[in-house]
């Protein structure tokens, strides 16, 4: 079995996660658990002794960065959401879903979950055997770019969304009669 996808040295992690605030207060980033566990695999990848560590390492760092990057994507629907009051959850999915969030604020985040994925899914899938085809270093580059490049956005600093997203109607309320469309809609005009 080919390992060479596992000889690499993770990038530095030195952010923190919590940090001072205004006046006596302390700022929490999201994600501060799913955190800690990502950043001890992560920085233990070194010093593991065989391929299996540092493959169950990786899937540990994959699993508990995507915990913590699917929070935030939460996180900020839930706040685009107090802003347009869309009330259909599944208009909201179509216009401010997860996935497009991730797409059109963190393009470089959504390519790099794409690794975790793919390791998880080999993994957790007893058909599959080797690791040849997994981007193992990749897993590492996402957690990287969450917790090290994106840190603002766990503090709540996000990009700005406007003009990024259009409000869609989902499949149910498209054939609703349009007056009753509109009253649904009323505020949901996505002016992003």
């Amino acid at each position: 079995m080919s390992t060479e996808n596992l000889q690499f040295i993770p990038k530095l992690i030195d952010t923190v996660c919590i940090r001072a605030g205004e006046g006596p207060n302390v700022q929490v980033a999201l994600g501060t658990i799913q955190r800690i566990a990502a950043l001890r695999a992560y920085s233990t990848y070194g010093n593991c002794r065989d391929w299996m560590e540092k493959l169950s390492t990786a899937y540990v760092v994959a699993l508990a960065t995507r915990s913590a990057d699917q929070l935030l994507m939460q996180h900020i629907q839930n706040d685009i959401n107090d802003h347009l009051s869309i009330a259909c959850r599944d208009c909201r999915n179509a216009s401010i879903g997860l996935s497009l969030i991730r797409e059109r604020l963190f393009p470089t985040l959504k390519l790099f979950r794409e690794h975790a994925n793919t390791l998880i899914h080999h993994l957790d899938d007893p058909v599959h055997q080797g690791i040849a085809d997994v981007n193992i270093e990749g897993v590492f580059d996402y957690c990287h770019h969450l917790f090290q490049e994106n840190i603002e956005a766990l503090f709540g600093v996000i990009p700005s969304p406007h003009g990024k997203f259009s409000f869609v109607r989902c499949k149910a309320c498209g054939k609703k009669p349009a007056q009753q469309s509109a009253q649904q809609s009323a505020g949901s005009g996505l002016a992003l």
